[in-house]
């Protein structure tokens, strides 16, 4: 198999993190890189060209500067559109294969280069949608990286018809959040007797009455959807990953007690796989020894160590919320996503390794970025089940004609279709056989 050449005066941290992700990872392409002009010179085999000007023969791409730089400071990105699709970091030469450089727009986004950005967060100090290049360029539902990939997999094929690809294969990863294991019980006899008193100050007599059969043990607790859960991705041959919020109580972080001997036994069955992870709570987020208990008080309870984690509402604070993982021994999270919209926060529909822009390195740490969710659907846009079940397909189109990977969160509580979620019963069922 021929492997490609690349060229580039200078090979940067940067500029390999990017190269190999989009041209061996995501490309599948057998890749060289060289700063040495005369072996680009000599190569009778496919080869490109990053840099300022083009210096013989292979297809030139012309660089900015952002892969040469080490620093983070704002950028002007200047968006517009080529054959059709969104794009920017223009270049001028008219001698370059692209009229933009699209490594370089690739590591922006991949990276998440505005979030180590000032910015304005939002009420639990995230990054928000709305401020991003991706939805001021209208393009956040769509997995841009890839589709820049194939434009030049297109071209590289066109001038080298032998350069062979290695053809990725698309992938479903479904999984499930547990912020509240049980709506009832294990909690405390304090928080029992607190949600009885609001139920009939309120007047809701209904949920006080379902209150009390569930700690009687009459019905079910509402959010104890565990075994259909199982079923339904059984069905389907999936094993969803798990991730449970193993904190100590908290205004924002508000699961079950964690000493309760149900609470211990559904977690342990969960990981029947071992494919549960931890949901670090927001308490943590700003308290690494609290990140680090929780971590470690949910591998004794499972009797190994846990790899996996998505952050508690989603919060990710770049690069400190990465740092803080790898420290603790964790290999791949599953918390790149925005609550309040559907899409591609990183531009990407595949999962890659995170790249600090601050020590510029590329980390063990995978990140698999999350396309939709639940919450995001019902609360955050509002939509019906049917528009919801639409949306999910469109995904799972987008992202199977690039073959990439399709993550979606779901809270073992969606399922409670009784409650809140009443007539959002086929919704994910749904949406799992079409995910297929």
């Amino acid at each position: 198999m021929e492997k490609l050449l690349v060229f580039m005066p200078c090979i940067t941290e940067r500029a390999e993190y990017i190269f190999s992700l989009l041209l061996r990872d995501l490309m599948g392409a057998e890749l060289i890189l060289t700063d040495r002009i005369e072996d680009y010179s000599s190569y009778s085999g496919p080869r490109i060209e990053y840099n300022d000007v083009p210096t013989g023969e292979g297809l030139f791409f012309q660089c900015c500067s952002l892969l040469q730089e080490k620093s983070v400071k704002p950028k002007d990105c200047k968006l517009f559109t080529y054959n059709n699709i969104p794009a920017f970091f223009p270049v001028k030469d008219k001698r370059s294969v692209l009229p933009f450089d699209l490594f370089a727009a690739s590591f922006y986004l991949v990276t998440r280069y505005e979030e180590y950005l000032p910015f304005s967060p939002d009420k639990f100090g995230r990054f928000k949608a709305s401020d991003s290049i991706t939805t001021i360029g209208n393009f956040l539902k769509t997995p841009i990286v890839n589709l820049w990939v194939e434009m030049l997999k297109k071209h590289l094929g066109i001038a080298y018809p032998l350069l062979e690809f290695h053809e990725k294969k698309y992938r479903f990863v479904p999984s499930i959040d547990i912020d509240h294991a049980f709506a009832y019980k294990q909690h405390s006899l304090i928080r029992t007797l607190g949600g009885s008193f609001r139920s009939i100050m309120t007047g809701d007599l209904k949920k006080l009455a379902e209150r009390m059969k569930v700690l009687l043990g009459r019905v079910k607790d509402p959010y104890d959807q565990y075994d259909y859960i199982r079923e339904i991705h059984e069905q389907l041959g999936l094993h969803p990953y798990y991730f449970i919020l193993f904190a100590d109580y908290g205004r924002n972080d508000n699961n079950v007690s964690l000493s309760g001997s149900l609470f211990c036994k559904r977690i342990r069955n969960l990981d029947y796989r071992r494919t549960l992870g931890i949901h670090p709570s927001l308490t943590s987020g700003t308290n690494p020894d609290i990140l680090q208990s929780e971590i470690k008080g949910l591998s004794e309870l499972l009797g190994h160590h846990v790899h996996t984690s998505r952050q508690h509402f989603l919060k990710v604070s770049l690069p400190y919320t990465y740092h803080e993982l790898i420290k603790n021994g964790i290999t791949d999270d599953y918390s790149l996503g925005y609550a309040s919209d559907p899409g591609f926060r990183a531009g990407i529909a595949d999962s890659f390794p995170f790249f600090d822009l601050i020590a510029n390195r590329a980390e063990k740490l995978i990140i698999h970025p999350v396309t939709l969710m639940d919450v995001t659907l019902k609360d955050y846009l509002g939509i019906a089940p049917t528009e919801a079940i639409a949306l999910g397909r469109s995904f799972v189109n987008k992202i199977k004609a690039v073959n990439g990977e399709f993550v979606t969160i779901w809270h073992n509580e969606s399922f409670d279709y009784s409650g809140r979620w009443k007539g959002w019963k086929e919704v994910y069922p749904e949406i799992l056989s079409y995910a297929l």
